[in-house]
């Protein structure tokens, strides 16, 4: 009887294993859907909109990822005028609740970009928007287009388009402190779509818009315009380039940085800066540019004062400083090398000092190679006033001493150097690599072309008048480049950018899509198509 009863149990037992293992998910693919919206309420294209409330009923949990950054509403509203939910954690619906009334006979968009995920695999609903129209109908006219950054090589994403009604109230200044009546975006690509627009006439701009007001602040933020107002509707797509304008320059309050330095920091441009005593003293001084800041160095010799009033000046801009004497240091000479060990083929000797430099004696330097030949030179100073260019031909494999002898430079203050000897060797032509670039289809020269590495600092470059100029960058490290290409439209030898309120676009850029492999030792001939 006990072994029947025991057999039983064990079946019972062996059932229930059986049906558990049967109960275990075995897993599957992947949900990679998106959310669903299944109904609204007002229902989409709602014309003569009058409610304070919308619900957007989707078919799953959904979450709003990032959603302040994507959220796009045109025409813009305050965002004081609105809420939206759920603004962290998960829902089957979007609330968007109108607090304050809107415009009459105006068409709404609020477009979520791609913040509307799923909550579990976080599968985006791309360009999801609910348009609805306080009038009696719905714009429906569009533009689109493509925003590419003109100097960089890498194009930003999240790039702004706004566009302006142009009547009898309409001046350039509105980018700057109004509000366009139409909003869109690139979200994370270069393409751009503008929806639901009314027909007229209009101002378009794109901007990198870094604090999200809807306006244009020059200071920290890129544009992108169209030369010519557009009339819409339109079918022709638009191309912009964006760039960053040069700031006109602005200073700011001077301070002492050494006993014989007075530190100008500023911002934009400072070419042709003038930094003068207000009143006729007999001071000796040098202005330079500090190379890591934004700040002009006015230098002075040793002079008693109690205060010094300077005018600083630039173009149309006119300020003036006074400045009160305080005992600090003084500047003492340091000269360091621009290579310790190795100097690549391509590169020019030079050294480097913390103060402006007034004198070099070419008579108390040598340099010798490793056979201990005296090998011909010139020097110079560069015209930032601090660095000491050498010019001599570097062979490759060679070893060579430059000897700084007593008093071979003397620096604005009248101080030398001591006997400093420098030690660099060059390496074999073998571990270089040598680029070849064939250039086709220049509709006009000049053009400039920049060898850049991933960072886009500029590692060579050449100019180029006519095919017959050489295209070829030699003595290259191993390493990854590209290339980027200047019209040099003016023919001054660099980029220029452009200006919104002169209406000037910035001149116009080539980057090569390939990526530029270089071996030591290697040749490599490229081809590329201008378009």
């Amino acid at each position: 009887m006990k072994k029947t009863y025991l057999f039983f149990i064990l079946v019972f037992c062996l059932t229930l294993v059986n049906c558990a293992k049967r109960g275990i998910p075995e897993g599957g693919p992947k949900d990679e859907t998106p959310p669903v919206l299944i109904n609204a309420e007002p229902e989409i294209n709602t014309i003569n909109f009058d409610e304070d409330r919308i619900r957007l009923f989707f078919d799953e949990y959904i979450k709003l990822k990032d959603f302040r950054k994507q959220l796009v509403v045109s025409p813009p509203i305050d965002k004081s005028f609105y809420t939206i939910n759920p603004q962290s954690g998960a829902s089957k619906f979007i609330q968007i609740d109108i607090k304050e009334k809107l415009d009459q006979n105006t068409t709404y968009v609020f477009n979520f970009g791609e913040s509307v995920v799923d909550n579990n695999e976080e599968n985006k609903l791309p360009f999801f928007n609910y348009v609805f129209s306080t009038g009696n109908y719905i714009d429906s006219l569009k533009i689109s287009g493509n925003i590419k950054s003109v100097f960089q090589r890498e194009s930003e994403n999240f790039i702004s388009t706004f566009l302006y009604p142009v009547d009898e109230k309409f001046n350039d200044s509105v980018i700057y402190n109004g509000l366009p009546n139409y909003v869109g975006s690139t979200l994370d690509s270069t393409n751009f779509k503008m929806t639901n627009l009314k027909k007229g006439k209009y101002l378009f701009i794109a901007l990198k818009d870094e604090n999200n007001n809807y306006k244009f602040d020059p200071e920290f933020e890129k544009i992108g315009f169209t030369e010519k107002i557009l009339n819409i509707p339109m079918k022709d797509s638009l191309d912009i380039r964006l760039f960053k304008e040069k700031l006109p320059f602005k200073s700011f309050k001077p301070f002492l940085e050494s006993n014989n330095r007075i530190g100008f920091g500023f911002k934009g441009d400072y070419v042709n800066t003038k930094i003068e005593l207000i009143d006729s003293l007999d001071i000796k001084s040098v202005l330079t540019k500090n190379k890591e800041t934004d700040t002009l160095n006015y230098w002075f010799k040793d002079y008693k004062y109690d205060s010094l009033r300077f005018k600083i000046s630039n173009s149309n801009y006119e300020k003036k400083y006074t400045i009160k004497y305080k005992e600090l240091d003084k500047d003492s000479l340091i000269l360091s090398p621009s290579s310790n060990s190795v100097l690549e083929l391509n590169d020019s000797f030079k050294i480097y000092s913390n103060i402006p430099i007034s004198e070099i004696d070419e008579d108390k330097i040598q340099i010798l190679n490793k056979d201990s030949v005296s090998v011909p030179f010139t020097v110079q100073i560069n015209k930032n006033k601090f660095d000491v260019d050498f010019y001599f031909e570097v062979l490759p494999n060679d070893n060579y001493n430059l000897d700084l002898f007593p008093n071979a430079i003397k620096d604005f203050f009248d101080s030398t150097n001591d006997s400093i000897n420098y030690s660099f060797k060059t390496k074999s032509r073998a571990d270089y690599g040598i680029l070849k670039l064939g250039i086709q289809n220049v509709k006009e020269f000049p053009i400039i072309v920049h060898l850049i590495n991933n960072k886009e600092e500029i590692i060579r470059e050449i100019n180029l008048n006519s095919y017959d100029d050489s295209s070829v960058f030699e003595n290259l490290k191993p390493g990854n480049y590209y290339v980027r290409i200047i019209f040099d439209e003016n023919e001054n030898g660099k980029w220029d950018t452009g200006n919104f309120l002169k209406k000037i676009q910035p001149e116009k850029t080539f980057h090569y899509e390939e990526e530029i492999i270089i071996r030591a030792n290697w040749v490599l001939e490229e081809k590329i198509y201008l378009n």
